[in-house]
């Protein structure tokens, strides 16, 4: 919040809030680049609307359902936790949304992949990936580098309470 406004109603008690401010703090916010979406032409308005209402606190959910009085349970009508704007992005452990989360997931880093291979230099640095299928990969005109010889990550990276 910029020093000149007001935080008028907002709930400073929430966690969102106190989560945020810790990253002022810590000066790993950045409001520039936390807003660049905002002026994007890239990310359409629609977009742009449910990004505002997810960091806003009023992406519709079963938890303002039952606050309207439309709804009786603040569970998710897909799994049984409790409905929230975090458990819809990236919580909800339904098995057909937790498939779009990781699709997600590996858009996102086929998308970096892609920017570091145009790079060159550091194209050779990849030596493991696990970014989904070599069909998405092609549809997006990647190549597993030859550096990549694996796309599972080796048990040696993980701590020895990891079951295989």
């Amino acid at each position: 919040m910029h020093l000149l406004h007001k935080l008028g109603n907002a709930k400073t008690e929430a966690n969102y809030h106190a989560y945020y401010q810790t990253l002022i703090k810590d000066g790993t916010a950045n409001g520039a680049t936390s807003n660049a979406y905002l002026t994007s032409s890239n990310v359409p308005f629609k977009n742009k609307c449910i990004i505002m209402k997810y960091r806003t606190g009023t992406l519709y959910n079963q938890k303002h359902a039952v606050l309207f009085k439309l709804s009786t349970s603040q569970t998710c009508p897909l799994c049984p936790q409790v409905d929230s704007a975090l458990h819809i992005l990236s919580g909800c452990q339904h098995t057909q949304i937790r498939n779009m989360i990781t699709e997600r997931h590996n858009l996102a880093c086929r998308m970096i992949l892609k920017d570091i291979s145009k790079t060159g230099s550091l194209g050779s640095c990849i030596v493991i990936k696990d970014i989904g299928s070599n069909k998405r990969m092609t549809m997006q005109n990647l190549q597993i580098p030859e550096t990549a010889k694996s796309r599972i990550v080796p048990k040696w990276l993980f701590p020895p309470r990891f079951s295989d």
